[in-house]
């Protein structure tokens, strides 16, 4: 039995494949922006994936099974279509310019991976998931460095009550940090709360000394860096 043959034509064993694959490629993807605290998580991404590899299927099936249409043209409605979903994931906020374009640039990258799964072409699907995800976990600290505006990041914060959360924020002033955006998530049913500040500091200035500074605080669970720039 080709095994290779099966999975390239459509059948139920390669519609199984294609989209149990599109849905690990999204996932893995998703992982890495949910721990980056962006908005669109894992879920999303494998929605993308998937919804992008059953267009492909579909398109597929008509042209084996009808004989007719371009197999391509659902695909690129889909490319031009998955711009809404990535603005709405692009947001605007006091000095930081824009926030949001590395999580709507994978998802278009996610539905191209999609739409490669859906077609068949595996190893273009898998070999740009690896890439996708080397490129917005492993490059960040390079991004970083290399900014034009270096000293403007983000941060998440967690605290262990909220009424700690206008402290961190006046310590953070304190040290010569200018907050331009303030969000304070969802609190845990221990007790804990976090928050996303926008922070900008004096280019002279180690971000990491912030990160330090917070740390020294008991009631201070957790501080990371979120996204940088993106």
């Amino acid at each position: 039995m080709d095994i290779s043959k099966i999975l390239q034509n459509i059948n139920i064993c390669s519609i199984i494949f294609r989209i149990l694959l599109a849905a690990a490629c999204g996932g893995i993807l998703g992982i890495e922006r949910a721990k980056s605290n962006q908005a669109a998580g894992m879920r999303t991404y494998m929605l993308v994936c998937i919804g992008s590899s059953v267009v492909m299927l579909t398109s597929q099936y008509m042209s084996d099974f009808f004989q007719t249409g371009d197999p391509a043209r659902l695909g690129a409605q889909v490319i031009s279509g998955i711009g809404f979903l990535g603005a709405g994931s692009i947001m605007t906020g006091g000095r930081l310019e824009v926030k949001g374009l590395t999580t709507a640039a994978g998802l278009w990258a996610a539905a191209c991976i999609g739409l490669s799964i859906g077609i068949g072409f595996y190893s273009g699907g898998i070999i740009g998931t690896i890439a996708v995800y080397l490129t917005v976990s492993c490059l960040k600290p390079v991004a970083y460095r290399f900014s034009r505006d270096a000293n403007s990041f983000g941060l998440y914060i967690e605290v262990q009550n909220v009424e700690y959360i206008p402290l961190v924020y006046k310590l953070i002033e304190e040290d010569e940090g200018y907050l331009s955006d303030k969000e304070v998530t969802e609190c845990k049913s221990d007790g804990s709360c976090g928050t996303i500040v926008s922070v900008k500091l004096p280019r002279e200035k180690n971000p990491d000394e912030i990160i330090k500074l917070l740390l020294l605080e008991k009631f201070v669970n957790e501080v990371k860096f979120i996204n940088y720039n993106n």
